[in-house]
């Protein structure tokens, strides 16, 4: 791989990772402001979040989330 292949890379790859950690930060301060959910306890959760890169945040949202 040559220099111009990584800048294309990288390019590519800042906007995801900012999505990635913006979507991870709000659904951690989402999830401690809440201190609820519907089926597993706020530690699990936070441990999804955080491992599941993108996937974790979605997970919450959808299945985790405590209307409240």
């Amino acid at each position: 791989m040559d220099s111009a292949q990584i800048n294309e890379i990288i390019k590519f790859a800042w906007p995801l990772i900012l999505i990635q950690f913006g979507l991870q930060i709000y659904a951690l301060i989402d999830l401690f402001r809440k201190k609820k959910t519907k089926n597993l306890s706020i530690y699990v959760w936070a441990i999804i979040i955080i491992i599941g890169e993108i996937v974790g945040p979605v997970l919450y949202f959808i299945l985790g989330r405590s209307e409240d």
